[in-house]
């Protein structure tokens, strides 16, 4: 199967975002919310419906209308108790394992992907990860379809605490960094990807100045962790690969198993 063939009805890159919580507010405030990040950075081809786990819910219809799903950051952590994440885990276990459908979960969303498939995720022991940080590909990693247009090290734009620290069963590790070793795996048609492909070093600087104080604490300097950021368009070749990748006729590819017996309310933000 040709996966970078594209049929004319666009709906094929129709994607849902499934939000999971907000940008800091002085970040958000400059460059709005996760949603929009994501527009910024994807084609112009890709379009966006947006459902705020945390009240809202999805229903197989929902599911139907897209051919791919991705789980956004948030400062949540995924070991956390909220009422909305088992909501969260089921659809992940429902758009990953049962309709084996294109999946992409980042920061947050990478972790969330790990443990509703059975991984485990934890605090990071190396501590913050957070600025443009070199990410390196594994052997894997350089042969996976997602990672065609990356070199085989590239930089990218992270902010994190936690960790995958055991993939699920089955998954295959694809990237590493100086302080993750799990920085990318991919099961069935389902990736992870800690780093932010949707962020900007504008966007880091947001958070490197509102995280200053905390910094400082870690004992990180925050005005050469800010001078060391720079942009890279790493991000958007690999959300432009995952575009590629969508682009398939949805009655040749989609599994149509039962799907979740749940209602929904999509937003546009």
């Amino acid at each position: 199967m040709d996966m970078g063939s594209c049929p004319g009805n666009t709906s094929l890159r129709h994607w849902l975002l499934v939000r999971c919580g907000d940008p800091e507010p002085s970040v958000a405030r400059v460059h709005g919310s996760f949603a929009q990040w994501f527009r910024h950075a994807l084609p112009p081809t890709v379009t966006l419906d947006v459902v705020d786990i945390r009240t809202e819910t999805v229903s197989p219809a929902q599911l139907d209308a897209v051919s791919a799903v991705v789980v956004s950051g948030s400062s949540h952590a995924v070991y956390e108790s909220h009422p909305w994440l088992p909501a969260l885990d089921a659809l992940i276990r429902e758009v990953v394992s049962v309709r084996r459908m294109y999946f992409l979960g980042v920061c947050f969303g990478h972790q969330a992907l790990a443990r509703a498939l059975g991984g485990e995720v934890t605090r990071n022991p190396r501590g913050r990860e957070m600025g443009t940080i070199r990410v390196s590909l594994t052997p894997d990693g350089r042969t996976n379809p997602l990672f065609a247009a990356l070199p085989t090290d590239f930089s990218a734009q992270a902010t994190h605490m936690d960790t995958v620290r055991r993939p699920p069963p089955g998954a295959t590790v694809l990237a590493t960094s100086a302080l993750d070793p799990c920085q990318s795996f991919a099961i069935h048609r389902a990736w992870g990807v800690q780093f932010h492909p949707e962020a900007t070093a504008d966007i880091l600087r947001g958070y490197v100045r509102a995280r200053a104080d905390i910094l400082r604490g870690e004992g990180v300097d925050p005005e050469a962790l800010y001078a060391s950021l720079h942009d890279t368009d790493t991000g958007r070749r690999l959300l432009d690969t995952l575009a590629s990748l969508t682009a398939v006729d949805l009655s040749r590819t989609s599994l149509r198993a039962p799907a979740l017996d749940v209602q929904a309310t999509v937003s546009q933000e």
